[in-house]
């Protein structure tokens, strides 16, 4: 908790410090998000990185050998 305040004094500081960089980062993310949305096979990739764990769970099936 104590670590989280830190972080977001720390940030208050430096857009104190520094009115421009808010502006800067702003428009570096954006740019990113943007590039990024047009790159279907990352979006792709992603996607499937995060399936990949869904899909690979196997669920015992129980057959008449079984028992």
């Amino acid at each position: 908790m104590k670590k989280n305040l830190l972080w977001i004094a720390a940030a208050v500081v430096l857009l104190i410090l520094f009115p421009d960089l808010a502006q800067t980062l702003g428009a570096l993310v954006s740019a990113v998000v943007l590039w990024l949305s047009t790159q279907p096979l990352l979006i792709g990739v992603g996607i499937g990185m995060v399936a990949l764990p869904h899909l690979s769970r196997t669920t015992k099936t129980v057959t008449p050998a079984d028992h």
